[in-house]
């Protein structure tokens, strides 16, 4: 079999390409990060690579489309469809990367012991014991069971057959004093006076994932840290995944090695942050919606993407965490949040958790991702629905579209026809993440650059044809020192499909409890993308309803408050599974008037001037 040598820069990666192989292919082959938001079909540009030195292959005539002929004797292509045809070295640019991203790790605060009764699953037990001798024969771990029955009654009945087998020598070697964690009996792992012991809170988003680390004998949050999900190499939305799945089933099995691999980075990073180690840490909790907990534990899913669209489990669940390869202390325990119905799970049920609501008014929660969970909540009733709103708010399926990195444009205010733009840590700007295509479309609406159908019109100055496709110009070659940024009628209209589904589910879920707009109490935005976007331009396009400001609420991270709520009170677990017990679940797919409500949301409704405008 013939293979070529491909070196990556800049992560500085070498590897074979067999012929007849795709550049995309081979980079997910040997773990090479490249950003593939339509899964590899050619239907985006976030794959987009440079060829700069070695074989250049001949362009597909899908990148003859989208390159400018300059552009593709430069080496531009897409690693999806682009086959090497001998050594060579990419270039992959800072939105094709994926490197790491500005990932909502605020929520409530480090000190969330305060917020929650401080009685975690998960006990840590102080203990000094007295030597053995001759004449007192009894076992290490009878002596430590006999140290604790009187104040810890029932804390050893078991031991951690990993633990059990380092236990009696490192007992030894601290002196017979120390201390374990236990959980319902179980002693799970131990350590000298000195050692500290941890937990793990991980909100595993579809795009993005945040992990806390949590000190198990005060309750605080010493660390954390938010990162790309992996698996985004696979695809931006949860419908690719069970796709790939389906032609390939072995792919369920590297996207579920993808997400532990990750999970023990986020783990070694905040530890490393500390002074700590993995091992420290004895137990994770993790909110993930549907599809991301089925993939973890490595259930099946496909039959999640097909009518009618059920899970093969509900409930929360515990296994040992080597059991997933995820490499904590050695009987170190995973629990996974309940999940509710269809694609809501416990990434929701932890947001709900998490989030206050307003005596006597009804509020929705929603949290808007690749698919977006709502659910409005009226005293003990809860009603929850999703709906597939695609990765165009993340960035995903849009031109220059990147994750909220370093010099993605995440803000735009257009004025006298002049384009005002930031980018997130004043970079030179390189494409646009989630926020940023909220206000530029909000923009091109209020300003007139399209019409309420969404169309661009010919006649503005920033408005130019490339191929068959209007685009707006958002930054020329001059101000990114390389390619111009553009934004085209194929994105806007992909974030006229997301928005139109975000709102059809929100006017359903209304008509479903007998509510109207203008009786919510408030309408609680969580998640990373809730927390940067501006409401202003939410408002603007239509996604949101109509209401005063006051009303709105953009929390944070509620999923992982939730996780961490999870993590330090077993109390809050018995919540957790008493909202997911709760939550009635419509499934908008089997509601006949979805698609009508959708379409009637699709165009831009009446300008709305935003305030935040000179």
């Amino acid at each position: 079999m013939t293979t070529f040598q491909i070196s990556f820069e800049p992560m500085h990666e070498v590897i074979e390409c067999a012929a007849g192989e795709t550049i995309l292919e081979a980079a997910r082959r040997e773990r090479v990060r490249i950003s593939s938001s339509c899964g590899g079909h050619g239907t985006c540009m976030s794959c987009a690579v440079q060829i700069t030195a070695g074989e250049l292959p001949a362009a597909h005539e899908a990148d003859a489309q989208v390159f400018s002929d300059r552009r593709l004797g430069e080496g531009w292509r897409r690693a999806c469809i682009t086959e090497p045809t001998g050594d060579c070295t990419i270039s992959v640019p800072a939105r094709s990367t994926a490197a790491p991203v500005r990932t909502q790790v605020d929520g409530l605060g480090n000190d969330m012991a305060n917020l929650v009764d401080f009685e975690p699953v998960v006990k840590v037990i102080h203990f000094e014991l007295e030597e053995p001798s001759l004449e007192d024969g009894r076992s290490d771990e009878t002596r430590l069971r006999d140290a604790l029955a009187e104040d810890y009654p029932g804390a050893c009945e078991t031991f951690d057959a990993a633990l059990l087998r380092t236990f009696a020598l490192d007992i030894r070697k601290w002196g017979w004093a120390g201390w374990l964690a236990s959980t319902k009996g179980e002693v799970i792992a131990a350590g000298s006076r000195e050692a500290r012991v941890f937990g793990m809170a991980v909100d595993l988003g579809t795009t993005n994932m945040s992990g806390f680390l949590v000190d198990m004998m005060t309750g605080e949050t010493l660390a954390a840290e938010g990162m790309e999900n992996p698996q985004t190499s696979y695809g931006a939305d949860l419908i690719t995944y069970a796709s790939h799945i389906r032609r390939n089933p072995e792919t369920a099995k590297i996207l579920q090695e993808l997400a532990v691999e990750a999970i023990n980075d986020l783990a070694t990073d905040m530890c490393d942050a500390v002074g700590a180690q993995a091992s420290d840490i004895v137990e994770i909790t993790i909110a993930g919606n549907t599809m991301m907990h089925h993939l973890l534990l490595g259930l099946p899913v496909t039959q999640l993407a097909m009518s009618p669209f059920i899970s093969a489990y509900s409930d929360a669940f515990d296994l040992k965490a080597r059991d997933l390869n995820i490499k904590v202390a050695p009987g170190g325990y995973v629990h996974l949040l309940p999940n509710i119905a269809g694609f809501v799970g416990g990434d929701h049920v932890a947001s709900l958790l998490a989030s206050k609501s307003i005596d006597g008014k009804p509020v929705i929660i929603m949290d808007i991702g690749t698919n977006t969970e709502l659910s409005l909540v009226e005293g003990n009733n809860i009603t929850s629905v999703s709906c597939p709103s695609g990765p165009a708010f993340e960035g995903g399926n849009i031109s220059f579209g990147m994750r909220a990195a370093a010099g993605a444009i995440e803000s735009v205010r257009l004025k006298n026809n002049t384009v005002q733009l930031q980018t997130i840590g004043d970079e030179t700007p390189v494409g646009i993440c989630g926020s940023g295509v909220m206000d530029v479309v909000a923009q091109l609406h209020l300003g007139g650059v399209c019409n309420e159908r969404g169309r661009l019109q010919k006649d503005h100055p920033r408005v130019k044809e490339i191929g068959k496709n209007l685009v707006f110009v958002l930054a020329d070659e001059e101000a990114t020192g390389g390619q111009e940024i553009t934004f085209s009628q194929d994105d806007l209209r992909a974030v006229q499909l997301a928005k139109a589904a975000i709102r059809a589910a929100t006017d359903l879920l209304l008509k479903h409890t007998g509510y109207a707009e203008r009786d919510l109490g408030q309408i609680i935005i969580a998640g990373a993308f809730g927390s940067y976007i501006d409401v202003d331009s939410a408002l603007a396009i239509g996604l949101l309803p109509d209401l005063p400001y006051t009303r709105f609420a953009q929390v944070g991270n509620a999923a992982g408050d939730g996780a961490r709520f999870a993590l330090l009170s077993e109390k809050q677990r018995e919540a957790a599974k008493d909202i997911a017990d709760r939550s009635n679940y419509i499934e908008l797919a089997s509601d006949k008037a979805f698609m009508k409500v959708f379409g009637g949301r699709i165009n831009f409704e009446k300008r709305r001037a935003l305030k935040s405008v000179a």
